[in-house]
């Protein structure tokens, strides 16, 4: 991991301060999601943390470049270094200029690579005539999608993805391994989970020097989490729980499937935003056992 997995201008669904974004890089092993960094100088708890998944059915973002009428047009395709501007059109054909506040801003715009090892997560500025831009930091090589994760006025939600690329030769893919713990600079970061489908909640600790750390408030909560399924690239429905931070953090999780999920968790603490990753291996629940409530007479048993 990276010392400081810091804001690199994502900032978890579920993040970046102001415009700027929080680059995250990872060394080969546990819980990267994106495309491929070093993610020097933190530590990893590579300890199993399979957990259940209570349903296969839940729906997940970020899937589609379109949706009920809105879709998700970057003017280009390119994951790279400087401006990033795009344009979210609505049903009527027109960009949309009316939106509803997530998370103390209109739009949340994350890229991950594909191999999950590179991620950011930054808050592009939109101008009156609905076309949105950003910085983006510099990409190693590689293949990566972008998430606009956003509400219209008098709308539901949506998370739309497009694929882009960074150019260059793309480093080898690195396989991801279960990790609970991940150590941030001075700060160890712990995810205690229960995931057992749509109603599931995990809790984040931070401590320094052993001693639990309470976080400052961050995109209205006390921290911001996404999630992403290895293989596509889904995005998964993150809700905070705390909208004051008071030492532990906690989150409603839906899982969609069974199968791996990198975290990404943003947090603030001395007015510096920095990113702590995990990885979870998501299983199938157990098979109900049998119900015979309807058994007739002649299957009674005395």
């Amino acid at each position: 991991m990276s010392p400081g997995l810091k804001l690199g201008a994502f900032g978890l669904l579920l993040a970046a301060v102001l415009g700027g974004g929080a680059l995250v890089g990872a060394a080969a092993g546990p819980i990267d999601v994106g495309g491929g960094s070093e993610h020097t100088g933190a530590t990893h708890d590579a300890a199993s943390t399979e957990v259940e998944v209570g349903s296969t059915e839940l729906p997940a973002g970020g899937l589609m470049v379109a949706q009920d009428g809105y879709r998700f047009e970057p003017e280009d395709r390119t994951a790279d270094a400087g401006p990033f501007a795009f344009t979210i059109v609505g049903p009527d054909g027109r960009p949309v200029e009316s939106y509803e506040l997530l998370h103390d801003r209109e739009l949340h715009l994350i890229v991950a690579s594909r191999d999950l090892q590179q991620y950011a997560h930054v808050h592009p500025e939109r101008d009156e005539d609905g076309r949105w831009s950003v910085d983006l930091p510099p990409f190693p090589a590689g293949s990566y999608r972008a998430f606009a994760d956003f509400q219209p006025a008098a709308a539901d939600q949506y998370t739309l993805g497009v694929d882009l690329t960074a150019p260059g030769a793309a480093p080898p893919a690195v396989s991801l391994e279960p990790q609970s713990v991940d150590t941030v600079d001075e700060y160890d970061v712990t995810l205690d989970r229960e995931l057992t489908g749509a109603g599931s909640q995990v809790t984040v600790t931070i401590r320094r020097d052993g001693q639990v750390v309470t976080t400052e408030p961050y995109l209205g909560a006390a921290g911001h989490l996404v999630a992403l399924r290895d293989g596509d690239l889904a995005y998964l429905h993150v809700h905070p729980l705390d909208d004051e931070p008071a030492g532990p953090v906690r989150f409603a999780v839906e899982v969609p499937s069974a199968g791996t999920y990198a975290l990404f968790f943003d947090f603030q603490v001395d007015g510096v935003v920095r990113t702590a990753r995990f990885v979870i291996d998501a299983a199938a629940p157990p098979p109900a056992p049998a119900d015979h409530s309807d058994a007739g007479p002649g299957d009674a048993h005395d």
